[in-house]
């Protein structure tokens, strides 16, 4: 699954990588953002150009009419059934969207009752785009329309497998505009051709196990503790 994300770039990163020339980007540096917080997405606007747009994390269905008494506010869709899915399968087909993160991070079980935190990203720390859907609904018509969002999860591959099952689905930038709705094309079969595989993974402070911590270090490799290499064995 994908629980917790930072979204914190280099300076001018993320304009080059979207290719939105003087777009007002939020600069907010967040390295801990979690379900229930607004991230910062890239979806398909006016004139099938490129906008930002800060949904909530967390699938609100568009029937919803409060979205504080929806049952359930999925942050994840799964690849596997999200374009067959009723609660996905509209905005699938009409709302995808590109979410531009650092890392996200997973916790591996590496003793009973010990888990180590990680970060899932590129080592050079270039943003990564993430496939996600978007959940459009207006609760009343004098009302704004309210966004959020889930992001799609795969199978994991073999070389993060051991950390975690399921991986976010990474989306080439080849991929980008269909994935988009840019150009025609089947967005059914980027879902079967995820590029986590070239993600690496490095064991993080267990800082960033409190949500509200939110500082650069929270990304910074450490080592682990020689207890917890004992116990996962490899010390």
């Amino acid at each position: 699954m994908c629980g917790r994300i930072a979204q914190s770039f280099p300076d001018g990163s993320l304009d080059r990588l979207i290719g939105i020339p003087g777009a007002k980007i939020p600069r907010a540096l967040r390295w801990n953002v979690s379900p229930g917080q607004s991230v910062v997405a890239i979806h398909q606007g006016d004139g099938r150009k490129r906008q930002f747009c800060m949904p909530e994390w967390g699938f609100v269905a568009p029937w919803e009419k409060v979205a504080e008494l929806a049952r359930i506010k999925p942050i994840n869709a799964k690849a596997e059934t999200v374009a067959a899915s009723k609660l996905f399968g509209s905005s699938f087909k009409s709302r995808r969207c590109l979410v531009p993160v650092r890392c996200w991070y997973e916790w591996k079980t590496i003793a009973p009752g010990v888990k180590q935190p990680y970060a899932l990203g590129r080592t050079d720390a270039e943003p990564i785009t993430l496939g996600g859907i978007i959940s459009l609904r207006r609760p009343h018509r004098d009302f704004p329309v309210e966004l959020s969002l889930a992001i799609i999860t795969t199978p994991a591959p073999d070389s993060l497998a051991d950390i975690h099952a399921r991986a976010p689905l990474v989306i080439d930038q080849a991929d980008w505009p269909v994935w988009l709705g840019e150009v025609s094309g089947d967005p059914s079969g980027i879902l079967k051709r995820s590029t986590v595989g070239a993600v690496g993974a490095w064991p993080v402070s267990g800082a960033v196990n409190r949500a509200t911590t939110d500082c650069p270090d929270l990304v910074e490799p450490v080592e682990i503790v020689a207890s917890a290499m004992a116990a996962e064995g490899i010390a």
